[in-house]
């Protein structure tokens, strides 16, 4: 939207698609008012979606009859891989944040990054009917080991005025309620104060609303969350000037616990009541120390239910699998979302001990899929998705995708606040008798049972079942092929 902007600013002709849009190489070169296309900018997402995004770029080549020089290739992964998208391409990215027009061959001193963005280009697929969006800082004081912001924005920007651009943007395409800020940690800025001013000044305060016929009231929305540990009773007092919702604060490892639960607190003293939170997995953690961080929240939402039930503040957790940026140099394994960190075996009690496999990775992601991507807010729901107990958890990462997935149809146990339902048929509950005797055992019964599960691989289930000669393993190997 930026180079939109930018580009139009200079008189261009510009026109967004998504994807590989086999319509414009039918038109090549017959729009009357451009003649051909001059330039193409491609941008791209994580380097999970490589073979997407290399497919993408070779197509557009065509557009431009192969002149390599004509393409620009930027985003998060051509600046976190890019010297592998050179190699496979052979055109070179633009990485980092676009600031400058020599970045894409161009004379001109425009700070590209800090123009209106122009939403008149986007269709109806993009949902930013009633959402701008912005910074105002850039990059991040922290170097974790998971994250590509470091290389993406590598520079600490404590400060950009967004007043001018939030301005132009109401008088181009009306007001809008919601702010989506994209800040990688905000509170970082020693210009935190003059920040939330802006925002105040901008509407954004508690209590304000848009200035239409039928005002909304304005909500911000810091997308990327922030930083438990630069949290305390001066920055929370800041913060409770704004009115954030849901207030999204990380929790990527439990020894951040004390940080994490203190920021909560004061955040929730000055205002706050939606808690929208991330936590890291499948990263130098073990499944132990997720289930810790998500009983922490659980918690947290049974004492902020007062004697009536009711809460006076929610948290939904939100478990992020982690995929590598790269992996010791390898970039195959960069480029999936199923990636699982190479691990030793399991030493000694397989639940005590219990390490990240691809089945039980893929389980979190089923668990949260019911509840759109989070653990339900409601403490007896949230406990009913994850397990009652640490065992119950380890459990339901073994369980079959079939029964996790449909669990109102397996299920016999109805819960408290659950929507009115019928008993489910009874095999979940089965399931976790059969998975408790193997656990007590852990005999090499187990351990096969174990070894072939954990791959999450139908067809390493279909050759054990053709040699296996246990019934009652049968029966349950049997539920991981639906």
């Amino acid at each position: 939207m930026k180079l939109a902007t930018f580009h139009k600013n200079r008189g261009d002709y510009v026109r967004f698609v998504h994807g590989c849009d086999e319509a414009l190489l039918k038109d090549k070169g017959s729009f009357s008012q451009i003649g051909s296309w001059d330039r193409v900018y491609i941008t791209t997402l994580f380097t999970y979606n490589w073979d997407k995004t290399i497919e993408t770029i070779e197509f557009y080549k065509k557009l431009v009859d192969g002149a390599e020089d004509k393409i620009f290739i930027g985003g998060i992964m051509a600046s976190l891989m890019s010297k592998e998208i050179y190699e496979e391409t052979k055109i070179r990215p633009v990485t980092g944040v676009l600031n400058s027009p020599t970045q894409i061959g161009l004379e001109g001193v425009e700070d590209i990054d800090l123009l209106c963005p122009d939403y008149s280009i986007l269709d109806q697929r993009y949902a930013i009917n009633d959402t701008f969006y912005g910074y105002t800082t850039r990059g991040c004081v922290n170097a974790c080991v998971w994250c590509g912001v470091p290389i993406i924005e590598p520079d600490y920007v404590d400060y950009i005025d967004i007043k001018d651009v939030i301005k132009e943007l109401r008088a181009k395409h009306g007001d809008k309620p919601r702010l989506k800020l994209m800040d990688n940690n905000v509170l970082a800025s020693d210009k935190l104060g003059q920040i939330v001013q802006d925002l105040v000044e901008l509407g954004y305060g508690k209590g304000q609303f848009t200035d239409e016929k039928k005002p909304s009231r304005r909500v911000l929305d810091f997308n990327q969350g922030l930083d438990s540990g630069l949290i305390n009773s001066d920055t929370a007092k800041l913060l409770g000037r704004l009115n954030i919702k849901p207030m999204r604060i990380a929790f990527d490892r439990i020894h951040e616990e004390e940080d994490y639960v203190n920021a909560l607190i004061s955040t929730k003293k000055y205002g706050a009541r939606l808690f929208s939170n991330y936590m890291l997995y499948n990263c130098n953690d073990t499944p132990r120390d997720l289930y810790d961080r998500l009983v922490v929240n659980i918690r947290l939402g049974q004492r902020w239910r007062n004697s009536r039930g009711k809460s006076t503040a929610v948290i939904y957790s939100y478990p992020m699998r982690y995929a590598p940026i790269k992996n010791k140099g390898k970039i195959s394994e960069s480029k999936k979302r199923d990636y699982n960190v190479p691990v030793p075996e399991v030493k000694g009690d397989f639940v005590e001990n219990a390490v990240w496999t691809r089945r039980f990775t893929r389980n979190i992601e089923v668990m949260k899929g019911v509840a759109h991507g989070a653990i339900s807010a409601t403490p007896s729901l949230a406990k009913r998705t994850i397990g009652k107990d640490y065992k119950e958890f380890i459990i339901n990462l073994y369980m079959p995708e079939e029964l996790l997935r449909n669990r109102n149809k397996y299920e016999r146990k109805v819960y408290k606040h659950e929507p009115a339902r019928k008993p489910g048929t009874g095999e979940i509950e089965s399931f976790r008798s059969f998975m408790r005797k193997l656990l007590r055992a852990q005999d090499d019964r187990f351990k096969k049972f174990h070894s072939v599960v954990s791959q999450g691989s139908k067809t390493a289930i279909r050759k054990y079942l053709e040699q296996c000669d246990d019934e009652e393993i049968k029966k349950w190997l049997e539920y991981y092929l639906i």
